[in-house]
């Protein structure tokens, strides 16, 4: 059973690198671990490095608590200034997804990456991971079409949420498992698009009855107040969450922002209570708080937290000539969706 998984991690990596990020002989591949990276999965993309004819590097940086799941060391940035293509490891925190500077380098075209960040053996090789990733790609570039020059966002959900943003106007961001060129970004497993709102302008109710980046899944879903972009109170829910909110908002600077909205596309994913599966399943949106540099802010927090919705309806434009309803109630409306086998639980609503 054991050489079962370690031949998926191979299979995997393999298609990653070869297929889906097209590395090509010569290039250098710096593949960044933290002590608690399961090196089946390292190991598997340094021997599909090589099987690509390119170099490869393995840095391990230390575990960054989530409050400080943003900073690299410095030695790591510079490597990174020398790469072709970024594979980011680290299981304990999110940080080689979130780190400015790669962002920076993203944006200068000097390389491309993938974020298997805070993943197990599971999302590498099962679930989200065996979905058709071109068909999942054309969905995100048609999502990304649609999405391109909206103005404002509006979401709800059966538990509570009623929340609204204006959007910023930078091109909206596909992750949907594809990153060939220079200045292209992947997740692994993947399938989403998501774009940041413009500071300061979201305001509403969310609630959260899906999987939280860190502190998983709330018992009682946590219902949040949002004014002028931040967090202003954590209403209830949830007793532990709650507290270690409160504590991370009134610790870390621009916690309490709101960064991110993102909506999942992949048709594979499993519903499993891991936060990075179920942001991407198709038919369940994500709002993040914290670091929103990656999705066009200024805001540069040193967390990035994901919280996942379920069965959401989201609007862009509503009340405008060119409202259009993207997802309701969890199922797609604004797509000619790709025909792909669906994956999902009692609840959750995927068509």
């Amino acid at each position: 059973m054991e050489d079962n998984r370690v031949i998926e991690c191979i299979e995997r990596a393999d298609y990653i690198l070869s297929n889906l990020m097209a590395v090509k002989p010569g290039e250098e591949v710096l593949i960044v671990i933290d002590p608690q990276t399961d090196m089946r999965m390292a190991n598997a993309m340094a021997a599909a490095a090589l099987k690509c004819g390119a170099e490869y590097g393995i840095y391990m940086m230390p575990v960054r608590g989530k409050d400080k799941a943003t900073i690299f060391p410095k030695s790591l940035e510079l490597g990174m200034d020398a790469c072709d293509v970024f594979v980011g490891m680290t299981t304990a925190s999110g940080a080689a997804i979130y780190n400015n500077h790669l962002k920076e380098l993203i944006n200068k075209k000097s390389l491309r990456e993938v974020s298997i960040c805070l993943r197990n053996i599971d999302n590498f090789t099962r679930g989200g991971a065996l979905a058709d990733y071109e068909a999942v790609y054309a969905d995100g570039e048609r999502l990304q079409a649609i999405w391109r020059g909206k103005k404002t966002a509006h979401i709800t959900t059966p538990a509570g949420t009623d929340l609204y943003m204006e959007m910023n106007q930078m091109e909206p961001i596909i992750e949907c498992g594809i990153a060939r060129n220079p200045g292209d970004a992947m997740a692994w497993s993947d399938g989403e698009v998501s774009l940041g709102p413009v500071i300061g302008t979201t305001h509403g109710t969310l609630v959260i009855d899906g999987p939280i980046c860190y502190y998983g899944c709330p018992t009682i879903p946590v219902e949040l107040k949002i004014e002028e972009g931040r967090i202003v109170e954590v209403v209830g829910g949830d007793a532990k969450i709650c507290k270690e909110i409160r504590r991370q908002i009134a610790e870390v600077k621009d916690s309490d922002n709101i960064a991110e909205i993102g909506i999942g596309l992949n048709p594979a994913c499993m519903f499993n209570g891991d936060f990075e599966e179920e942001k991407k399943a198709r038919g369940t949106c994500h709002i993040a708080m914290g670091n929103g540099f990656y999705y066009g802010q200024p805001a540069r927090s040193t967390v990035h937290i994901d919280m996942v919705q379920y069965n959401p309806t989201v609007v862009f434009d509503e009340g405008m000539p060119g409202e259009t309803v993207i997802v309701k109630d969890g199922k797609w409306c604004a797509l000619a969706m790709s025909k792909q086998p669906a994956s999902g639980r009692k609840g959750i609503q995927i068509k």
